[in-house]
């Protein structure tokens, strides 16, 4: 290295004038000694600091530095020596001027260095360019690990900004942030965090730009200098400096250099650096999707021939299968170095191995594990692939005597269609944080795989279980096709069941929803008889039997006494297992089929299948059964509404027959209120006389007002008759025509009117009859006093009025509460049945709706709907 390129490295400006000043005063304490030797000794002295400002400043610095040392000698001269020194300093005039020339010489000399290091450095830099992208090319393409080319790549960096370390940083858009991907440095990690968005999450987090370098120095804040027309950067001891990788619109990363000793970079030195890592980025990232490529394409390839065999299950066999499964596990993933595959044994609770691959374990070797004890524990209970980066730092896995011999371990589930986890398949490595999301993608791949196999495996194996089912299952529906009634249904069941697969006890219970229990209505078995004497009833939700029937949902255990809500029967106390189905229809659970079992023998999961489909064949068979019912029920219905409609018949004979008398009665009433008329107007009645005769014309008018409202009830009504009718206004008037009534019964009126109730077009005498006739009907109904509550409400969704009539009487009773709105029901002592008939008449006149139910705490409601006329104003 040139004398020229070290001063520049370690002189700084700063240090650069200390020099400077300390030659300066220097030289003023030399010419205060050598002064009275001679004015010539004082000239010689004032090259050396010009010289020196010439050298650090260049040649204008090195005249101006010669023309203050003269003048300075000049002066200096005259103060010593007076009129005498000013002659001296004249008659010595070639030593000014040798002290100038020395100034402008060496500023010269200096630029000339200055130039012809520059021009080495730069020379020097595009060789360590050119042969750093050489060896970089080289290597990376010889390297046939990722890992080692991206160290090569820190490396020759290193190498070419002749730094101490260089940090490879690795861009990663999901987070945000720069992950360490090589590193020279000896502790092989990077000290700060770094980051392309324009706004870092983090305070501490540094930001690089695109065409931005950034200098890091531990004493002061970072510096960010532009690329563009960048000259030099000079960097201190312990600084580092950041520069991005990018290459268009794609950002690669970032490198991090760190010196210990002070630098000065020229622009072409970091031009020079950031190609070079543009181009190794490029080349790795070439690299990296060749790889990724191959990769896949010999995953596609295991895939397919797993496929292929899958379609084979039948020749190539399960075993055979399951193991070129866990082979295919670790070739395609490089860290894994076993490989296990894991079905559950339902019976033992453990999970068994039955394909193993590695160099470690044989397949009689691996041991099994218990259901729900460490990370393949974890797995089946979740169903979701787990990774351990390190197994002895997890507490979730379970050591055992034999020795570990891996550190990481990836686990994923086998599942069914259904997400039923049938196994898992694992690969572990001896390498801490040796697997990726890649490797687990790919797991997850393989076990779909080993699923599909086990399934096409188990329906090979039940296919001949399948057909002595469906033998079965046709003997017992063609058995429960025989008969209709449920009892007899419920006892061919039982003995089909226990004469076919010889149970110990088999029975069927049905549901009592009102005394919310299960009572015994079938038994076959031992002891089925004396069971069945005994009227063994269960709670619903007591024991399995009252569970089943709760939750709807079958229940089966090979061990009762397992089970903490069981309840033994003390006749069938040999039970071991116990399997309990629902029998139950669009939801609804109308009783249990309880099937019990003695040791040794013991339930299986398609025995529970089976005597589910058997339970819901009884289910079809009891609703036949329930349908013949009704339909019995509804020819019974029929009959009666036969008859119903004859006794209509009659009551509209009886109604128009009503209507002709009531005509024949208004024309002699008329005639008797108009000889009434006349006769209140003779002048010679007397006082009591004309009391009686007002007491007679209102009885007569009254009379006339009910044979009205009798003829208006039974003929039709008329469109002109109806009127735009304020039904609030109608409410109040009968409350003011009923409220002395009310008030002698103790019955509190309560009124709920809507404050903006549309205008109904209706009968205003008829809708006032159909309001008295239900206030009455709830006084009526409270005679010991109560409260009625009278609303009414817009339904603008439906365009009508509702009115709402509620009382706190008894209600209405149970029995005639479907048909109270019919002629001639009442429960009333003195009651005709026609109040509500004719209150349903007229409603149904206003194109209405009435109906009439009891409330939850207490008392009736009546509820009536009218279509209203939304052209009216509103009351």
């Amino acid at each position: 290295m040139s004398l020229w390129k070290r001063l520049t490295q370690i002189l700084s400006i700063r240090r650069r004038i200390l020099i400077a000043v300390s030659l300066a005063l220097a030289y003023f304490l030399a010419l205060y000694v050598l002064l009275p030797l001679g004015v010539l000794h004082s000239m010689v002295l004032v090259v050396v600091p010009v010289s020196v400002m010439a050298w650090f400043w260049g040649p204008l610095a090195g005249i101006l530095a010669g023309l203050a040392g003269v003048t300075f000698n000049a002066v200096w001269i005259t103060v010593v020596y007076g009129q005498k020194g000013w002659i001296e300093f004249l008659a010595a005039w070639p030593g000014s001027l040798v002290v100038l020339l020395a100034g402008y010489s060496m500023g010269l000399f200096r630029e000339q260095v200055y130039e012809k290091t520059r021009l080495n450095l730069e020379l020097d830099a595009r060789n360590r360019f050119i042969e750093t992208l050489g060896l970089l090319a080289r290597d990376i393409l010889a390297s046939s690990a990722l890992s080692e080319r991206r160290q090569r790549l820190a490396e020759h960096v290193t190498h070419l900004l002749l730094a101490d370390y260089v940090h490879l940083l690795w861009w990663n858009e999901q987070t945000g942030e720069m992950n360490l991907l090589a590193s020279t440095h000896p502790a092989g990690e990077c000290r700060r965090r770094f980051t392309l968005e324009e706004r870092p999450d983090s305070p501490d987090m540094i930001s690089l730009q695109p065409h931005q370098a950034v200098v890091i120095e531990d004493s002061i804040s970072p510096r960010f200098l532009s690329l563009a027309g960048l000259t030099n950067i000079e960097l201190s001891t312990g600084a580092e400096l950041a520069l991005p990788i990018v290459a268009g619109g794609y950002r690669f990363g970032a490198i991090v250099a760190g010196f210990g000793s002070p630098r000065l970079l020229s622009g072409d030195e970091v031009i020079f650096v950031q190609m070079t890592c543009v181009q190794g980025a490029l080349a790795l990232w070439a690299l990296e999707q060749e790889t990724q490529i191959q990769k896949h394409l010999r995953e596609a390839r295991t895939l397919l021939e797993i496929e292929r065999a899958l379609s084979e299950t039948e020749t190539v066999g399960l075993k055979t299968l399951l193991q070129r499964i866990v082979n295919s596990a670790r070739e395609l993933i490089p860290a894994a170095q076993e490989a296990v595959l894991h079905l559950v044994d339902a019976e033992s609770g453990t999970l068994v191995p039955h394909a193993v691959a590695g160099k470690h374990l044989e397949f009689d070797t691996k041991p099994s594990l218990r259901l729900g004890e460490g990370i393949a524990g974890q797995v089946i209970a979740t169903g979701e692939s787990l990774y351990v980066p390190d197994v002895l730092a997890d507490d979730r896995f379970v050591q055992r005597s034999v020795a570990v011999r891996y550190r990481s371990l990836l686990t994923s589930p086998i599942k069914k269609s259904s997400n039923q986890v049938l196994g898992t398949i694992s690969i572990d490595s001896p390498i801490i944080n040796a697997f990726n999301a890649e490797d687990e993608r790919l797991l997850n791949a393989l076990s779909v795989h080993a699923a599909i196999a086990i399934e096409n495996a188990r329906l090979l194996e039940t296919t001949r279980q399948d057909l002595q089912e469906i033998r079965a299952l046709h003997h017992i529906g063609s058995a429960l096709a025989a008969t209709l009634e449920p009892d007899e249904l419920f006892q061919d069941t039982v003995n089909l069941l226990w004469e076919l697969f010889g149970f110990y006890h088999v029975q069927i219970f049905v549901a009592d929803p009102e005394r919310k229990k299960l009572v015994v209505r079938a038994a076959s078995g031992e002891r089925a008889s004396e069971l069945l004497q005994s009227g063994y009833e269960i709670e619903i939700g007591a024991g399995i039997i009252g569970h089943v029937a709760e939750i709807g949902e079958p229940f089966v255990t090979n061990n009762v006494e397992n089970v903490v809500f069981y309840i033994r029967h003390p006749l069938l106390s040999a039970t071991q297992s116990e399997m309990a189905l629902p029998i139950k229809a669009t939801g609804q659970v109308f009783g249990v089929l309880d099937i019990q079992e003695r040791p040794p023998r013991q339930f299986s999961r398609r025995q529970m299948q089976l005597m589910a489909a058997i339970a819901d064949q009884l289910a079809v068979a009891l609703q036949k059964a329930t349908l013949y019912q009704e339909l019995q029920t509804s020819l019974r219905q029929e009959q009666e509404m036969r008859a119903q409609l004859l006794r209509n018949e009659r009551l509209i004979l009886a109604g128009r027959l009503l209507a002709s008398v009531s005509h024949e009665l208004n024309n002699p009433l008329q005639a008797i209120q108009n000889a009434l008329f006349l006769l209140r107007e003779e002048e010679r009645l007397s006082e009591q006389g004309k009391r009686d005769l007002a007491i007679i014309l209102s009885e007569t008018e009254r009379m006339a007002s009910l044979i009205g409202r009798l003829r208006a009830t039974y003929r039709a009504s008329q469109a002109e008759e109806f009127q735009p009718a304020r039904i609030n206004e109608l409410i109040q008037d009968v409350h003011a025509l009923t409220s002395t009534y009310m008030r002698h019964k103790n019955i509190r009126f309560v009124f709920h009117p809507a404050p903006d109730l549309p205008i109904v077009p209706a009968i205003p005498d008829k809708i006032r009859q159909v309001v008295l006739n239900l206030v009455m009907n709830a006084i009526e109904a409270m005679p010991g006093g109560g409260e009625l509550t009278v609303s009414t409400a817009y339904l603008p969704e439906r365009e009508q009025v509702l009115l709402t009539f509620a009382d706190t009487g008894p209600g209405i009773n149970p029995d005639i509460r479907d048909r109270i709105f019919e002629p001639f029901v009442t429960d009333k002592p003195a009651g005709t049945g026609l109040g509500l008939t004719i209150t349903a008449d007229i409603i149904r006149q206003h194109r209405g709706e009435i109906q009439a139910e009891n409330l939850p705490e207490r008392g009736a409601v009546f509820r009536v709907w009218l279509p209203c006329n939304h052209q009216g104003s509103s009351v």
